[in-house]
């Protein structure tokens, strides 16, 4: 059964308490805080004092996806209100240390990949992980259009995990709307971040009408 997981990228940044409000009162568990550095992609966005917020107002999971080339600088402070912290495979740092870093902080440790990112060069690093984030555009902004091959890493993953009887959690990230959502879930993941399709117009509505859509493959809740 996958979760719904809230890109807030995509709020009115003017009132994010009141849209993350609205989006964990319409059942949302899940809230994606979105780190850019403006070096590891060309955009810059909310940080450490977002996500220190969102744990002091909201009883909420939060997942920091770290797109940064230095995701091990502040592990401590991102780790502090974190369930879960994701860095990109692509990142130029020691990727192992960094997640072994992580879990010794006591989140869960995330590795995601790029669109153009084969799923066969991070087998050896997928014991160390506890979830996996299949982009599925490339990472940097909101609204871009699902790259459907992409998605396809979803099932080779869920195929490996069984495989080799691990148990990290597989989630998808961008371009995931109305129109495709049920196709996404289809494939099998865990957990399936929107961002613009659940803050662009009516919060409460969009949320009810994507768990909708993933309820009719059997894989939402």
């Amino acid at each position: 059964m996958a979760e719904l997981s809230a890109s807030i990228l995509a709020a009115d940044l003017l009132n994010l308490e009141r849209d993350i409000g609205t989006a964990v009162r319409s059942g949302i568990n899940w809230i994606h805080l979105d780190v850019m550095d403006g070096h590891f992609v060309p955009n810059l966005t909310m940080g450490i004092p977002f996500g220190d917020s969102i744990k002091k107002k909201f009883k909420v999971n939060v997942e920091s996806h770290m797109m940064v080339d230095n995701p091990d600088m502040y592990l401590d402070r991102y780790c502090s209100f974190s369930k879960l912290v994701t860095i990109h495979y692509e990142a130029p740092v020691q990727t192992v240390r960094v997640l072994n870093e992580i879990e010794s902080r006591g989140s869960m440790p995330g590795l995601s990949i790029n669109p153009d990112t084969p799923v066969s060069t991070i087998e050896s690093l997928l014991p160390s992980v506890r979830y996996v984030l299949v982009m599925t555009v490339v990472p940097g902004f909101s609204g871009q259009s699902l790259i459907e091959e992409a998605a396809q890493k979803i099932p080779l993953l869920a195929e490996y995990r069984k495989r080799k009887n691990l148990d990290f959690l597989i989630g998808v990230d961008g371009g995931i709307k109305k129109d495709n959502i049920s196709r996404i879930a289809a494939l099998g993941p865990d957990i399936i971040v929107s961002a613009s399709a659940i803050f662009s117009g009516n919060i409460e509505e969009n949320v009810k009408s994507l768990k909708s859509c993933m309820k009719e493959n059997g894989n939402g809740q």
